[in-house]
């Protein structure tokens, strides 16, 4: 007895502690894979800001370049940039706009604008000449250039910045950008989902080895212990005890050799369920289960029972009984005190069986896994309700097979709801 308690601390011991390792890798994987999106997001966003902003520098240059060709050609007309001043100047807006627009054509600039000359005298300026309408202009960047050396006259222009020019031309980049942020925040996702559900995999491969050991240690025990006492306590003397000694040893083979086999019937992939149709009347099969519900869980259930004695289906007796009998052994194993409500009618061709429990529930995150195969609610590594994770799926297997459907409802504290629809008999 002490040894077989160190194993299963042993088996314990070593099952918890890759769980622990494998949350914290998973964790600091997901940060990883966040951190590297957000990074990319925020380096391709400055990368087409910052083109955007070279842009709008490229054309405040020349536009300001037009200006300054434009003023020497129109106001200062006898001076030589950079080595001459003006003996004059001679202001006129139109003249001004003669040469600016082609300029600006020419730079690839020509926007609609706006232009005044202001005088300063001292520290006061004024308005002394306009050309065009500033309300007009869609987001306008200013310029203020001197006119003469003196600083008492200077031009100001308002010209409209083409941004949807700038976005256009640079929407080849930004949708590029869009797609590749995408792309690899739909590849982090993909590869986090896959490591979680492998991490959820190795939890649920873990959980189901640690079941069937204690499932399969207590048949091989009991035979064990019965084949040690005939042979150390003179059984042979005894006819009687001999007797009731090899008894319990063929009842616990029997009880694992249906273990083993009801594993392999269900683990194996892709195995094809035997399909032997015939007329099964539900009632007379709802009540030989109900006959020996709870006896090896030490409970006694109460049912409450609603099925018409005629309502029957075109199925597999074999699998139908042992559907029903997963479903109802559920309902009274996870009850303290189990009333079960079991109601069968006809809707439109088709039957409904209802299984109704006042059991613990089961929470809303684990109702979309509860028919995977080998998956049972986490409880930590004590389990109370013993099982191997295959009997749901069993039951869906058998519905599938009966071109039906099951679905469950359940709230934590509250119970569970089982509902299993098959196609009705037509004869």
């Amino acid at each position: 007895m002490l040894t077989r308690m160190t194993d299963e601390k042993e088996l314990l011991l070593l099952s918890s502690k890759p769980t622990h390792m494998s949350r914290k890798y998973f964790r600091n994987i997901s940060i990883i894979a966040i951190a590297s999106l957000l990074c990319l997001a925020v380096v391709q966003s400055v990368w087409v800001f910052r083109m955007y902003n070279d842009s709008v520098d490229d054309f405040k240059r020349r536009v300001e370049s037009a200006i300054y060709k434009s003023i020497y050609k129109a106001f200062r007309m006898d001076a030589i940039p950079g080595l001459a001043d003006a003996m004059y100047i001679k202001i006129d807006l139109d003249d001004f706009s003669l040469y600016f627009e082609p300029n600006l054509m020419e730079l690839d600039a020509l926007q609609p604008y706006y232009a005044e000359v202001l005088y300063h005298d001292d520290g006061d300026s004024r308005v002394v000449m306009t050309k065009g309408e500033r309300p007009d202009l869609n987001n306008p960047m200013t310029t203020v250039v001197p006119i003469d050396d003196d600083g008492f006259y200077s031009l100001l222009v308002c010209i409209e910045t083409p941004f949807k020019v700038f976005l256009g031309r640079m929407w080849g980049l930004i949708a590029s950008s869009v797609a590749i942020i995408f792309l690899l925040a739909g590849v982090l996702i993909y590869l986090v989902r896959t490591m979680f559900r492998q991490k959820t995999l190795e939890e649920m491969r873990r959980d189901f080895t640690h079941n069937i050991t204690h499932e399969l240690k207590t048949p091989i025990s009991v035979a064990v212990t019965a084949t040690d006492a005939l042979r150390n306590f003179s059984a042979d003397a005894d006819p009687d005890r001999r007797s009731r000694y090899l008894e319990i040893v063929e009842t616990q083979l029997t009880q694992l050799s249906t273990m083993v086999e009801h594993i392999l019937s269900v683990s194996v992939e892709g195995r094809e369920y035997k399909y032997n149709p015939a007329v099964v009347y539900l009632q007379e099969v709802i009540n030989g289960l109900i006959q020996g519900a709870g006896m090896n869980t030490g409970k006694k259930p109460v049912f409450n029972i609603e099925c018409p004695s005629d309502i029957n289906v075109m199925a597999d007796e074999f699998h139908i009984k042992n559907l029903l009998a997963t479903v109802i052994d559920n309902a009274v194993k996870y009850s303290a005190d189990p009333v079960v409500g079991i109601r069968v009618f006809n809707k439109v061709n088709e039957v409904t069986i209802e299984i109704e429990d006042n059991g613990c529930g089961i929470a809303k995150e684990h109702l979309g896994h509860i028919f995977d195969k080998f998956y049972r609610v986490p409880t930590g590594d004590v389990q109370m309700v013993r099982g191997y994770g295959l009997g749901l799926y069993y039951a869906k297997q058998v519905v599938e097979l009966h071109k039906g459907t099951i679905s469950i409802r359940s709230r934590v504290g509250k119970g569970t709801t089982v509902t299993i629809k098959l196609p009705g008999n037509e004869q």
